[in-house]
């Protein structure tokens, strides 16, 4: 789960475990809030993982303008 607020251009954030490069696990987008400061807590669907890793964000937009700011991400289950 994270909490995002988006000006403007939709994009894609997505898990990856142990390399940037790595296949995702999972992800969520993002669409305009109305807002830089305008909040949202999206849900993301992650597979399930057992170990210890090392967790990558990605993002991507398919624009050259900032798409995301993040508030938060968490993780549970």
């Amino acid at each position: 789960m994270a909490s995002g607020a988006d000006g403007g251009v939709s994009g894609l954030v997505e898990v990856r475990l142990d390399n940037r490069t790595n296949a995702p696990i999972g992800s969520f987008s993002l669409s305009n809030t109305g807002g830089w400061q305008s909040w949202r807590t999206v849900p993301a669907n992650i597979s399930s993982v057992t170990g210890t890793h090392d967790v990558y964000l990605t993002f991507a937009s398919g624009q050259p303008a900032d798409f995301v700011n993040v508030n938060w991400f968490g993780f549970g289950h």
